[in-house]
């Protein structure tokens, strides 16, 4: 029994491990395509990498996350495509749930990639 249950514990975090490299391992997006993907899914209503509009600034989520761990990119995607409110204030963000995972991913990794100023 013992043997059973370190196996399964083996397995578990190997799954965990695999899961975690595979999403930073992904390509990061180069700001011309960031601002292609943000123009095409209509992030730009809302957000912008240093000016203050319906949502917060691009750079002051990176702020905000730096540090981010796989689990935090993994957590802005998710809120990327399903929307959520509190985190920024009383204006819920509108999930965009056309926005296929790995982009949400792409976008998340970008804006966490972000330098605190734009001189930094």
């Amino acid at each position: 029994m013992k043997a059973r249950v370190c196996w399964s514990a083996l397995v578990h975090v190997t799954a965990l491990c695999v899961a975690c490299s595979v999403v930073a391992s992904e390509p990061a997006l180069t700001d011309a395509e960031a601002k292609a993907l943000f123009n095409l899914r209509g992030c730009n209503a809302c957000h912008e990498i240093d000016e203050v509009r319906i949502g917060p600034p691009y750079r002051a989520i990176a702020i905000r996350y730096q540090n981010a761990s796989p689990d935090q990119v993994e957590w802005l995607a998710t809120k990327i495509i399903q929307g959520g409110a509190g985190s920024w204030g009383f204006v819920p963000m509108v999930g965009n749930p056309r926005v296929p995972p790995e982009e949400a991913r792409a976008i998340a990794r970008w804006i966490l990639a972000l330098k605190p100023s734009p001189e930094s």
